[in-house]
């Protein structure tokens, strides 16, 4: 008994390795050189098991001195597996060779994980200026000119003139209109986001089955309640930086280990297409609103708002404080 369950274990792994070997990765480009501006395309090809789920890397508009425009994957099937092709047009601003470096995508199979890393290209800049241009022309000579008629003196005179009234009416007639003008204050970064999150919540994309737009959403106003909050440029900022920010921040450990996980693994989502788990789904709903319950200002906000409090209090022209 003993050796036929130690029999099949070993038969398991090597059929195990087998699919995972059998992952292959391949890259190439349309173009071996191009010029300032040119787009050409790298494609980077996967062959996966049947039903694999292929993460590309996430990808900031730029790889070093290459920029990418855009990108696109599509899945072909193929008798030994699936063939996953993604394809990125690139180009370059930068008048010298430059280097598209190895990327590592991650092949999800059942509960195994496979990396594979693409192989680097050198890209060959081609300058679009004649080797036999001449870089600094002789000057040409001046131009000779008679007396300038009097009237574009006057005319000049006049526009003086105009621009002087216009100034003094805006500097002194018109201030007490600007003065008067007012401004709509912003709401407190908490209601700004609950007011957010309600409207995000009205707008159904769970019930439509478009997850990847309500993760990009909540997102947004996740990373627009961190900005106003801690007064940080937030929205501008990658995953690794807010991340790095995380760590300096101060915040209590759960706290900074929480925001981490979400940006972390609503990233696949966002840029992936990755489709994760119902369960997963719903804790970045109630990581968000923990983070923002945990870190809003108690000297003036007493109490937890929940997307659903919030909804109904908004309804009622206010966010109803609750103990």
């Amino acid at each position: 008994m003993f050796f036929k369950s130690f029999f099949v274990s070993i038969v398991s792994f090597f059929l195990f390795a087998s699919l995972i070997s059998a992952s292959e990765i391949t890259s190439s480009l349309s173009k071996a050189s191009l010029t300032a501006g040119e787009i050409i395309t790298y494609n980077v090809t996967i062959i996966a098991p049947s039903g694999a789920n292929v993460i590309p890397p996430v990808i900031d508009k730029t790889l070093g001195a290459v920029t990418v425009k855009e990108w696109n994957s599509s899945t072909k099937k193929l008798s030994k597996g699936d063939s996953v092709t993604i394809s990125y047009r690139v180009t370059t601003y930068v008048p010298e060779n430059c280097t598209i470096p190895e990327l590592s995508y991650l092949v999800v199979h059942g509960s195994q994980t496979d990396t594979l890393t693409s192989q680097s290209h050198i890209l060959s800049f081609q300058s679009v200026i004649d080797k036999d241009t001449v870089d600094i022309r002789d000057l040409k000579p001046q131009l000779e000119t008679g007396a300038k008629p009097m009237w574009l003196l006057w005319l000049l005179i006049a526009a003086a003139v105009l621009g002087i009234i216009i100034y003094v009416y805006f500097k002194f007639f018109n201030k007490k209109k600007i003065a008067g003008e007012k401004q709509i204050p912003l709401l407190p970064p908490y209601e700004e986001a609950i007011n957010a999150i309600n409207e995000l919540e009205r707008q159904k994309y769970l019930d439509r089955g478009l997850i990847r737009e309500y993760v990009f959403n909540l997102s947004e106003i996740f990373k627009r309640y961190i900005e106003r909050r801690f007064e940080i440029n937030a929205s501008e900022f990658t995953t690794e930086e807010v991340i790095a920010w995380f760590g300096v921040s101060g915040l209590d450990t759960k706290l900074k280990q929480s925001a981490e996980w979400f940006f972390r693994t609503s990233d696949p989502v966002k840029f992936a297409r990755f489709i994760p788990p119902q369960e997963t789904i719903d804790k970045f709903m109630s990581e968000t609103m923990n983070f923002l319950n945990l870190t809003r200002p108690v000297a003036t906000e007493n109490s937890q708002v929940t997307p659903d409090v919030s909804a109904q209090s908004t309804t009622n022209g206010a966010v109803k404080n609750e103990i």
